[in-house]
C-alpha cells in the first residue's frame, strides 16, 4: 500500500477498486467523460408515483406533525411515527416483495426533501433506517431468510439503527473495540463493548452492529476466508463483522439518550453490551467484511439522505428570508434594497440552485446502477452540507436580532415563529454525520489519486537513493510523459443537443480545461512530494475542492439547460452564470495553491500550539484544561475505564487484514 495513506491500512483493505463508471474519477485524470452526466431519464411513471406520494406526505405533515412541538418536547410523538409507518414512509427503499414501496433513489430523495422542509428531525428519523439501518445492509449483503424475516418488520412496524461509532472511534471506523466472540457451542456470538451516537438507537428494535471478531485463516478449499474462533488466543487477527442485533436481547443497555445543541428531537443513544447473545444466523454477509459493508452503505446516506435533508432545510428558509428582507425597513429603505443584502441573497439563490442541481444529478446516477458514485456521493454530502450551513447563517444574518431569538420567545409578542436559529443549530449535525467534511475531503483525494498510486506504486514507495531510485523515476517518466503531453491538448465536447446552447458549451469547456490543469497539478505534486503528500491534507483538500466546484458547475449548467428547454424559464441562466463565475474564481485561485502554498508555515504554528509553546495566550483568564470540566463524581470511573482500555489494548495489538 502506498505510504501516502499510511495509518489507514484497514480502511484501505476494506476498500474495493472502482468497477463502475465515474465521471469524477475521469475528471481527476484530466479526461472527463461528459456523456456520464446524462444517465437515463427518470421514468415518467416513477416520477408520477413520487410526486403523488409527496402530496400524501405533505397532507400528513400539515395535519399531524407540529415541528415546534418536536423541538419543544425533544420528542417525536408515537402517533406520528405510527402514521408514517402506515403510509410506508419507513419502507421507501425496501422492495414490494418485503412490504416496502420500492422507490427509486430519486423518489426517495424527493420525499426526504419535502419532509425536511417541514421537520428535518422527522426526515432524519425516517432516513436513518433506510440509508444506514438494517434495510440497506440486508438488501445488499443479507441472506434470503434475513430479508424475509427483518425487512417486513422495518418496512411497516419497527425502527432500526446503525451502531458503528464508539466513544474513542468516529470516522476512524477501523479502530472500533466492541468485540463479538464465537461461543464454544458455535451457535452464537457473545458481544461486549459500547456504541455512541447511535441515531434512533433508543427507540430501535433492531440494529446493524459492527464489531470485531477473533478469526483465523480458512483452509484453501473453504468458501469463507476467515473462520471465527471461540478462544481469542487462537486468533490470527480481529476481523470487522456486521451483525443484526435485536435490541431486546439481555445485556443490551441504553445508558443515555444523548443531547445536542441542535436536532433535539432525534433519539440518539449511548449503549453498552455485556455478554449479549447474537445467533450465528444474524451475521450479515461474510465474516471480516463488516468494514467494507459499512463503507458501502454509507454511500447511500452521503448521496441521497444528507443532500436531500440539507436541500429541504435550505428551501424551508428561502421564502421567509425573502419576506423578512422585503418587509424589514431600516433608515427608510427595505433590507432588500440594500446592496449588501442583495449580494448576500444572490449568493444564497445561486447556492440553493447548485445544491438542487447537484443532488438531482447524483440521485439519477445512483438510480443508474452501472455507476460507481462513491466520489460523487462524498462530494454531494460535502457540498450540500457546507453550502446549507452558509445559506442558513446568511439567512440568520438577514433576520438580524429576530434570527437569534427562539421561536417560543417570538411567539409571546405575536411575531412570526419561523425558527431560523433552530435550523442553524440543527444543520451543523449534517456536516458531521456519515463522514465529517474533514474526513471526506482526503477520502475524495485518495480516490482521485488512486490510478496514480497503482501505476507508480514502486516509485512512490521507493525510499532509497542512487541507481534504484533513478531507475524507478525513469520508468515512471516513460509511462507518464505521453500522458502529461496529452493533458495539454484540448478535448472536444460530445455532440449532444443539450450541450449546443452557448452557455452550456462555454461552461463545460471550462470544466474540461480546468480538469486538465488539475490533473497536471496532481502529477506535479506526486512527482515532487511522493510520500510527503501523506501529511499534506491542505493539498488533498484543495484537490477535492476543485473537483467539487467542477462537478457543481457541470451539474448546475445542465440543470439550467433542462429547465430552460422544458419550461422555457430564462431566469435560470442568472443562477447558472452566478454559480459558474463564483466557482471559476475559486478554481483559478486554488489550482496554483495545490503546487505552491504556505500550509506548512501555518501547520508549524499549530504544532507549536499543541505542544504548549504559547502559554501567554492563556493570560488574563481563569484557566481550565479540558479535564477540569469532568464532573467529580465521574472522575474515578473514567480513570478506571482508561486503565482497563490501555491494558486491553496492550494485550491485543490488532494485526492487519491480509
Amino acid at each position: 500500500m502506498s505510504p501516502i495513506f499510511k495509518g489507514m491500512e484497514q480502511i484501505e483493505q476494506a476498500r474495493e477498486q472502482m468497477t463502475g463508471k465515474s465521471f469524477m474519477a475521469d475528471l481527476f485524470m484530466g479526461n472527463p467523460n461528459f456523456d456520464l452526466l446524462f444517465p437515463s431519464d427518470e421514468i415518467p411513471e416513477d416520477q408520477e408515483t413520487g410526486e403523488a406520494y409527496c402530496q400524501t406526505i405533505e397532507t400528513f405533515l400539515k395535519n399531524h406533525v407540529d415541528p415546534e412541538e418536536i423541538e419543544r418536547t425533544e420528542k417525536i410523538p408515537e402517533s406520528v411515527l405510527k402514521g408514517l409507518f402506515n403510509l410506508g414512509a419507513f419502507g421507501m427503499k425496501i422492495p414490494k416483495a418485503y412490504g416496502g414501496l420500492e422507490f427509486s433513489f430519486t423518489n426517495y430523495g424527493r420525499v426526504l426533501t419535502l419532509m425536511a422542509s417541514w421537520s428535518n428531525i422527522l426526515a432524519l428519523t425516517v432516513a436513518v433506517p433506510q440509508s444506514i439501518g438494517i434495510a440497506m445492509p440486508i438488501l445488499l449483503f443479507g441472506t434470503e431468510d434475513q430479508k424475509r424475516t427483518f425487512l417486513p418488520r422495518v418496512a411497516r412496524d419497527e425502527i432500526s439503527a446503525f451502531a458503528l461509532t464508539e466513544p474513542n472511534t468516529g470516522s476512524d471506523a477501523a479502530n472500533i473495540q466492541t468485540k463479538a466472540v464465537l461461543h464454544s457451542t458455535g451457535t452464537h456470538f457473545l458481544v461486549n463493548g459500547e456504541k455512541l451516537w447511535c441515531t434512533n438507537g433508543s427507540i430501535a428494535s433492531v440494529v446493524t452492529l459492527i464489531a470485531r471478531v477473533p478469526v483465523k485463516k480458512g483452509s484453501q478449499t473453504s468458501q469463507q476466508a476467515w473462520i471465527p474462533v471461540s478462544d481469542e488466543k487462537e486468533a490470527t487477527l480481529w476481523a470487522h463483522t456486521a451483525f443484526i442485533l435485536e435490541m431486546n436481547s439481555p445485556g443490551v443497555v441504553i445508558q443515555q439518550r444523548c443531547q445536542f445543541a441542535g436536532c433535539r428531537g432525534i433519539e440518539n443513544a449511548h449503549m453498552t453490551f455485556t455478554d449479549v447473545h447474537i445467533p450465528v444466523e444474524n451475521v450479515i454477509g461474510e465474516i471480516g467484511k463488516g468494514l467494507k459493508y459499512a463503507l458501502t452503505i454509507l454511500n447511500v446516506g452521503r448521496a441521497i439522505s444528507i443532500p436531500a435533508i440539507c436541500l429541504g432545510m435550505a428551501k424551508q428558509a428561502w421564502q421567509p428570508t425573502l419576506d423578512r428582507a422585503n418587509s424589514r425597513v431600516t433608515f427608510q429603505k427595505p433590507l432588500s434594497e440594500r446592496h449588501t443584502q442583495q449580494v448576500r441573497t444572490g449568493h444564497m439563490a445561486a447556492n440553493l440552485f447548485a445544491m438542487e442541481a447537484l443532488s438531482s444529478m447524483v440521485w439519477k446516477m445512483a438510480d443508474h446502477h452501472a455507476y460507481d458514485i462513491r466520489i460523487e456521493a462524498a462530494i454531494a454530502k460535502i457540498g450540500c452540507s457546507e453550502k446549507t450551513i452558509q445559506f442558513l447563517k446568511d439567512a440568520q444574518t438577514i433576520f438580524g436580532g429576530m434570527g437569534y431569538e427562539t421561536a417560543d420567545s417570538k411567539r409571546v409578542r405575536g411575531e412570526p415563529v419561523f425558527a431560523i436559529e433552530q435550523l442553524v443549530r440543527d444543520v451543523e449535525m449534517y456536516r458531521i454525520g456519515e463522514g465529517a467534511t474533514d474526513i471526506l475531503r482526503p477520502f475524495v483525494a485518495r480516490e482521485a489519486l488512486n490510478p496514480h498510486l497503482e501505476r507508480a506504486k514502486q516509485y512512490l514507495e521507493e525510499t532509497g537513493c542512487g541507481i534504484r531510485r533513478v531507475w524507478q523515476g525513469l520508468n515512471v517518466a516513460s509511462q507518464y510523459l505521453p500522458r502529461y503531453v496529452d493533458l495539454w491538448k484540448r478535448k472536444l465536447l460530445p455532440s449532444r443537443n443539450e450541450i449546443q446552447h452557448p452557455k452550456v458549451h462555454k461552461h463545460l469547456m471550462y470544466v474540461e480545461r480546468a480538469s486538465r490543469r488539475l490533473a497536471r497539478a496532481i502529477l506535479y505534486i506526486l512527482a515532487l512530494h511522493r510520500e510527503g503528500l501523506r501529511d499534506e491534507q491542505g493539498r488533498q483538500n484543495r484537490i477535492e475542492a476543485v473537483g467539487e466546484d467542477l462537478l457543481i458547475i457541470a451539474a448546475t449548467t445542465l440543470y439550467a439547460e433542462s429547465l430552460f428547454r422544458v419550461e422555457e424559464e430564462e431566469r435560470v441562466w442568472d443562477l447558472a452564470d452566478e454559480v459558474f463565475h463564483t466557482a471559476k474564481k475559486r478554481i483559478d485561485r486554488i489550482i496554483p495553491e495545490i503546487i505552491h502554498n504556505n500550509d506548512n508555515r501555518t501547520a508549524m504554528v499549530g504544532s507549536h500550539a499543541f505542544h504548549g509553546d504559547y502559554p501567554f495566550l492563556n493570560r488574563g483568564i481563569i484557566q481550565r484544561a479540558l479535564k477540569d470540566y469532568i464532573p467529580k463524581e465521574k472522575e474515578q470511573t473514567r480513570q478506571q475505564k482508561e486503565s482497563f482500555e490501555n491494558k486491553d489494548h496492550d494485550e491485543k495489538i490488532l494485526p492487519k487484514l491480509e
